[in-house]
């Protein structure tokens, strides 16, 4: 989680990556306070952190160079270098392809029934992956490389798409051309669409767009907006009006494009088509990252939302309707009006976000402690009634020596006194090896100390789930009210002011 949020910064402070980007004191505090509000308890010097750090920094620039750079606890240094060698000059571009010829049984060709899909199956992609990311003999982009050595290797068209998902690599026939757009059609959906078929979006769609893989791509996309143009460039209402979807989309096309290979102008189609499906999602993402910023008092937000209460706006001796933030029962909400229940209903949930957190650490600290799936007290309790089973049997043991004992006093011949003995000494041998199997279970008892530990822990957590459900009902009185809000919320930013002459014809 940490990674992507520190993509999403990198981009609202850098910008398009650049080889000529400099590092500046600017950049420096900006990445560094964001670092001191976002590890918590984690430091900067954390190896982990280090190495997420330098991922988030690599990734950002890979596609123009590599990076070095030092970092201390308050400073940064990085420069950037560009690739010396082109993937069409690599001297591992023939190895590559020879990897992929040499095990053609790990290419399934018609996957699934599809002419135009072939899968290059994990075992084959392993090879790949695992050669690739172990050349140090050129400085290349490993992953334009492989991207390329595929194309190559199966002669790809531009057009055709190479997708890595699931551990496997596919690549996707596609001679899907986009058809030119007539004015008559620039603010339909087929503009959106880039003239892309709507059938053949949704068919890609289908196969390579899984709900599960994706589960937080919307997510990342709303937070991407507000951070970028909110937050950093602090847009104004009137071009957030203008501009926002077009700002969404190519957003989304960004995204896929990293995802993908291959065909911009299938992308540029189809990220016009998923943000359609998912408008409501992202819009509802945004809404509430938006509320957020409220609820810690974010002066420019604040500033942004009031626009929603104008009414009425002059623009060039024009009178405008404003979109205002209407609930469906005809409830208005004002920055005002909506400040107590969103800072109450945010401040809780992140509440409980931060209860969960430290509830599931303290519960995988508790698991360590637990032995055959068994918690410590019920593991020292079954020890415990093994040991008092013995004890038990060593008293049985005792009485039967004395009374062997006492047999052995009044026996008269020699005979029986020597089978008494014998029987002596042998519950004598099993005494013993019970004396031994109770002192091996002795030692494997729980000591108190890991015992008090594992208690504490469970009160902890027992104290952690009481004030979950404190924090539950304080969010559940706030849920209706705040759910209006937000609703209210989206529908004033998918709105725009209208001529307030054409407001009243409507009407």
């Amino acid at each position: 989680m940490l990674l992507s949020k520190l993509k999403i910064h990198l981009k609202t402070i850098i910008g398009t990556p650049s080889i000529d980007f400099v590092w500046s004191d600017e950049h420096n505090e900006k990445f560094f306070s964001y670092l001191n509000d976002h590890l918590e308890s984690m430091t900067i010097q954390d190896k982990e952190i280090q190495l997420t750090i330098k991922q988030s920094l690599r990734e950002h620039f890979e596609s123009v160079g590599y990076i070095l750079f030092k970092m201390s606890q308050t400073q940064l240094r990085m420069k950037i270098f560009p690739y010396k060698i082109e993937p069409k000059d690599s001297i591992n571009l023939q190895a590559i392809i020879d990897i992929i010829d040499e095990n053609g049984d790990f290419v399934q060709y018609d996957y699934n029934g599809k002419e135009d899909l072939i899968c290059l199956q994990n075992e084959l992609t392993h090879q790949l992956t695992h050669f690739i990311y172990k050349i140090t003999n050129e400085e290349i982009n490993k992953k334009e490389l492989l991207k390329y050595a595929v194309r190559k290797a199966f002669e790809l068209k531009p057009s055709d798409i190479v997708i890595t998902k699931n551990n496997q690599i596919f690549i996707k026939y596609c001679d899907i051309a986009p058809r030119e757009i007539p004015d008559s059609e620039k603010e339909t959906i087929a503009n959106r669409y880039n003239g892309l078929d709507e059938d053949k979006l949704k068919s890609f769609y289908k196969n390579f767009f899984l709900r599960d893989e994706n589960k937080n791509f919307f997510y990342d996309i709303a937070v991407e907006f507000v951070d970028v143009y909110i937050l950093e460039k602090k847009i104004d209402n009137f071009t957030y009006e203008k501009y926002v979807f077009s700002f969404i989309q190519s957003i989304i096309m960004e995204h896929l494009e990293n995802t993908f290979d291959g065909n911009k102008e299938f992308f540029r189609g189809f990220s016009g088509y998923v943000f359609r499906i998912h408008f409501k999602e992202v819009l509802g993402h945004i809404a509430n990252l938006i509320l957020a910023e409220v609820s810690a008092s974010n002066k420019h937000v604040i500033e942004f939302l009031k626009y929603y209460s104008l009414n009425i706006v002059v623009m060039d001796g024009k009178k405008y309707k404003v979109p205002e933030i209407e609930a469906d029962n005809g409830l208005k909400w004002s920055v005002s009006s909506m400040m107590s229940i969103v800072k109450i209903y945010i401040r809780t949930e992140q509440s409980i976000a931060a209860l969960l957190g430290k509830k599931e650490a303290l519960q995988d600290g508790i698991k360590d402690l637990y032995i055959y799936d068994l918690s410590p007290m019920e593991y020292n309790n079954n020890l415990h009634k093994e040991i008092e089973k013995i004890s038990q049997e060593l008293v049985n043991a005792t009485q039967k020596v004395n009374l062997y004992s006492d047999l052995l006093d009044i026996s008269k011949t020699a005979e029986d006194k020597e089978s008494i003995k014998i029987d002596l000494k042998n519950i004598k041998q099993e005494m013993q090896l019970k004396r031994d199997e109770k002192a091996q279970l002795t030692a494997k008892m729980i000591e108190k100390n890991e015992l008090l530990r594992y208690n504490n822990t469970k009160k902890e957590i027992d104290a952690i789930i009481r004030q979950e459900k404190r924090e539950e009902r304080i969010l559940e009185q706030n849920k209706e009210s705040f759910l209006s809000i937000k609703n209210s919320l989206v529908k004033a930013l998918t709105s725009k002011k209208v001529l307030l002459e054409e407001f009243e014809a409507q009407r």
